[in-house]
């Protein structure tokens, strides 16, 4: 879309220099971009929204948000791909929870931000 000379909402390129270029590499935008892709989708933020209460079977998590297992599964696989989550196996039960402190942050400023009036 070309910019309109005479819209009083934007200057012209040249009225301002250039920035410097990030001093954050490449890769970290690029893994940035999966983990905000991984987030966003409803069910997999109200599942990482229930593990910030804290470590959560898969099972438990599938009769909470009333899922197939199956589907649970792939989308913890999902989330642990993008580190999200980690995982843990205690017999048959494999438990869940937040990757760490940032991930925490991140879904509660999410969803903090949207509240806010």
């Amino acid at each position: 879309m070309a910019h309109d000379p005479s819209d009083p909402d934007f200057c012209e390129p040249h009225e301002h220099p250039a920035r410097s270029g990030s001093a954050i590499p490449d890769r970290a935008f690029r893994g940035a971009v999966q983990l905000f892709k991984a987030l966003g989708d409803e069910q997999r933020l109200r599942t990482l929204e229930l593990l910030s209460n804290g470590e959560a079977c898969g099972s438990e998590i599938a009769a909470t948000l009333d899922e197939p297992l199956s589907t649970v599964s792939h989308r913890m696989k999902l989330l642990e791909g993008v580190e999200l989550v980690r995982r843990r196996r205690e017999g048959r039960h494999v438990y869940f929870e937040l990757a760490d402190g940032h991930v925490l942050r991140l879904v509660r400023d999410a969803l903090e931000h949207v509240m806010e009036e």
